[in-house]
């Protein structure tokens, strides 16, 4: 297996994997969105014997707290890794990877909504831990699911925020 970017040959079996993945194409159609609005800072692919067979999806993320100070960074979402490939490692290590070089670009942190046993196994932990909420969830419902992780040598902002994504999370 080989992790590496993305490019517009994969896009059909990026979409393909992601409408198996998912109960519906909302996914699918939020990475054309994102691709489109020229917000996919890094899109990774897994492949097996020139099959991909995972894919993860990086893209800008804005907070602001009620001070008005903004905080950047970047959202992982979404993620996917076929059926039959999964328990295997390759999320974890798409994960990893897509990370790793995120760091190199400077990037100070990393927010997902996902199962907080799983992403806590790669360093994230629920962004309430420093009052941090996503601006989708208004009444805290998702609060455990929503993550964040600290990326290099930054430190977590020491101030409360509302975290925002692109707009295209919004239509999908």
């Amino acid at each position: 297996m080989q992790i590496r970017a993305a490019d517009e040959a994969d896009y059909p079996g990026i979409d393909s994997l992601l409408k198996s993945a998912f109960p519906g194409p909302e996914e699918a159609r939020l990475v054309v969105c994102l691709r489109a609005a020229d917000q996919d800072t890094l899109e990774l692919v897994a492949e097996d014997h020139g099959r991909i067979v995972g894919t993860i999806f990086f893209s800008p993320v804005q907070a602001l707290s009620p001070a008005g100070t903004e905080f950047y960074g970047i959202g992982l979402a979404p993620m996917a890794v076929t059926a039959e490939h999964q328990k295997r490692g390759i999320g974890s290590a798409l994960i990893e990877h897509g990370l790793t070089f995120l760091t190199t670009l400077g990037v100070p942190w990393c927010v997902v909504l996902g199962d907080p046993a799983y992403y806590s196994r790669s360093g994230f932990q629920p962004a309430s831990v420093i009052n941090w909420r996503w601006d989708g969830d208004p009444e805290g419902d998702h609060a455990e699911a929503f993550m964040i992780k600290p990326l290099g040598n930054h430190a977590l902002p020491d101030q409360a925020a509302l975290v925002s994504y692109h707009p295209a999370f919004e239509t999908v």
